[in-house]
């Protein structure tokens, strides 16, 4: 096309045209003059030297033109194929339509492939409202869901926008919650923080109670009193000779239980010499080293 300032020729559009210079658009059918420089839009006069390229691609066309259709051209990219050794080019093709069948997955599965399914009842609940096995084990259960924020505060337009997209763009995770899940020998999902409260109905031997170290359980020292003979002969019965109603306390705190048989009784040998004869390997051994230290 030549161009003369001034001289105005009438075009038609047979596409949509955006005009990046006063952000707007042409439509398919709408005319305008231009003579290279400035185009006429009704009443309006734009300075568009970029329009020539519109012109020349085919996007518009002389007034008297006959009706055409545009048709995309394909821009001519040439790729190679990824394997590092072949030279043979392969062209881009360009789609110029939308919404078109090109197929579906049973098309392009082999023939021996597993049958397709769909989980159309994933995670469906009891009438009791538990969570079950599905009834179809090919359907999927759900194992997590995501996380929503406890409070949501309105969010005024204008204002608060630009601080939520950013937010959202410097998120890198999509917060999510696991749900429980019957699993292994189980019915129903159970949480815990133990193996005792995850199987229940698992052999146990039991947790001891908490304690210093050489202390053992706690009825290991009513098993350890059940043991004492009480008999006439015994050394308790011929304490009680001396001091009557004697007894040792075995719950007691084991550091109390040496003070006490160090202070109250270290001046006593048979005394003393029962207890130790009862009591753990530690307060036997702070009792000897508390004796010792009294020498």
């Amino acid at each position: 096309m030549n161009y003369t300032k001034g001289e105005f020729q009438h075009f038609r559009a047979i596409t949509k045209i955006h005009l990046g210079a006063i952000s707007d658009n042409l439509y398919e059918g709408e005319e305008v003059a231009y003579d290279g420089y400035t185009m006429k839009r009704g009443e309006d006069d734009h300075a568009l030297h970029t329009l020539r390229a519109a012109v020349k691609v085919g996007w518009l066309v002389p007034v008297e033109a006959p009706e055409t259709q545009y048709v995309p051209q394909p821009a001519g990219v040439k790729v190679h194929r990824a394997d590092g050794l072949s030279t043979e080019e392969i062209g881009i093709p360009t789609i110029t339509q939308e919404d078109v069948y090109v197929g579906d997955l049973r098309e392009v599965r082999p023939d021996n492939a597993l049958p397709m399914h769909k989980a159309s009842k994933a995670g469906e609940l009891r009438s009791e409202g538990k969570p079950d096995k599905p009834k179809n084990p090919d359907e999927g259960v759900v194992v997590s869901t995501f996380k929503t924020a406890a409070k949501a505060a309105t969010v005024e337009v204008g204002k608060d926008d630009r601080r939520i997209v950013q937010e959202l763009d410097n998120k890198t995770s999509v917060d999510a919650e696991r749900t429980a899940i019957a699993t292994g020998d189980v019915d129903e999902p159970i949480g815990g923080h133990d193996l005792t409260e995850l199987l229940p109905d698992a052999a146990s031997s039991g947790t001891p109670e908490a304690g210093v170290a050489g202390e053992g359980r706690g009825d290991e020292a009513d098993s350890r009193a059940a043991q004492i003979n009480t008999s006439s002969e015994s050394p308790l019965a011929h304490i009680r000779q001396f001091i009557p109603g004697f007894e040792w306390d075995m719950d007691i705190q084991w550091a109390k239980r040496a003070k006490i048989a160090c202070e109250k009784y270290g001046h006593i040998p048979p005394v003393l010499a029962y207890i130790k004869s009862v009591e753990t390997d530690t307060v036997k051994k702070h009792i000897e080293s508390r004796m010792a230290g009294n020498k």
